[in-house]
């Protein structure tokens, strides 16, 4: 069978993925980027997948030893393996910046080919419309789409992928693209009569395969295969009924995409014993340095996150490091701090 393959460059702010598929401290948006668009009668010379980068410097400090250090001294070393992650992005910035520079070349050759061809028109107007409307797949706070290939999109996402600091934080970009693979549209038109009247039903079958890839290391971090199926009766446009069925597929593979990478949580502040005085609403929450209250639902990239909790009469208990793996509630245990008696009493 056919396929149509599109492949999307994507950055991810701050550090490149950690070993266990999920992002590593502090990563808090996504950035995908349009990157190369293929058909069977487009199909250009292969664009190689990236190549493993140089070997990057080791972490100074073991989970193991964050974990068994105090609240404190686990923030110091939390802070000293982020500059050497930080360090580690520095050196595979221009590596990852040509690799990004050769993926748009080769999209805008792509693109001019496509619009030569009735398929490859459809796919775009699809890309296009899908665009327009990404912020209602794609949880804005963490994931941003530039399809634009306008000078500001392109100026915008070459700076992303050089590594450049954001005013706020020292974050770096870690490239990896998405690749999508289309089955070419199945179209089928079955004609009846209906209490002697006739009539038609065109139905339109699409298939989408898609890989998300580290740019930096080639590790697939999350695929999955897709199906839709669009009918319509008395269909007298078959054209943008299988731009509907792009369109709606693309949606879907957004929507999944989004939740490998996002989740929804809340953070709940719970005491060791029972506590009649105890009030949670009253502590004070920072995730990676940013404020927050207890109990209000709050969006994060998926993967390592610095969580402090500061409480009146309260210390936290365990470290204050948590892999967020999925949505739900984040339960912090605190402890109450006796107060020291002076000599006098």
């Amino acid at each position: 069978m056919k396929r149509l393959v599109i492949a999307a460059v994507a950055c991810a702010a701050c550090c490149a993925w950690a070993d266990d598929e999920f992002a590593p401290e502090g990563v808090k948006k996504v950035v995908l980027k349009i990157a190369t668009v293929e058909t069977p009668s487009t199909r250009a010379e292969k664009w190689d997948p990236p190549q493993v980068p140089p070997s990057a410097k080791a972490m100074p400090f073991s989970e193991s030893d964050i974990q068994s250090a105090s609240p404190e001294e686990a923030l110091k070393m939390d802070r000293a393996n982020r500059m050497t992650r930080f360090e580690n992005n520095r050196m595979q910035a221009k590596l990852a910046l040509q690799r990004y520079n050769d993926a748009m070349s080769h999209f805008k050759g792509m693109k001019a080919k496509l619009e030569g061809t009735a398929f490859g028109r459809q796919i775009l107007m699809a890309m296009d419309k899908f665009a327009g409307s990404a912020g209602e797949f794609f949880d804005p706070d963490c994931i941003e789409f530039l399809h634009s290939m306008d000078a500001i999109g392109e100026q915008k996402a070459a700076e992303l992928i050089s590594g450049a600091k954001t005013a706020k934080d020292e974050e770096m970009v870690a490239p990896y693209f998405i690749k999508l693979i289309f089955d070419d549209p199945q179209t089928k038109t079955i004609t009846g009569s209906v209490a002697g009247t006739e009539m038609t039903r065109t139905t339109v079958k699409i298939g989408l395969s898609y890989q998300v890839q580290d740019l930096a290391t080639g590790k697939i971090v999350t695929a999955r295969n897709l199906k839709k199926e669009k009918s319509e009766r008395d269909c007298s446009d078959e054209k943008s009924l299988v731009v509907d069925a792009i369109d709606e597929i693309l949606a879907d593979a957004a929507k999944e995409i989004n939740k490998h990478f996002v989740a929804k949580v809340k953070i709940k502040v719970i005491p060791l014993k029972k506590d009649k005085d105890f009030d949670a609403d009253s502590a004070s929450i920072e995730i990676d340095g940013a404020s927050c209250d207890a109990g209000d639902e709050i969006t994060l990239m998926k993967g390592r996150h610095t969580i402090s909790v500061e409480l009146e009469g309260y210390k936290q208990i365990g470290s204050v490091r948590f892999d967020v793996k999925k949505s739900g509630d984040i339960k912090i245990k605190v402890k109450k701090v006796e107060e020291k008696k002076s000599d006098e009493e």
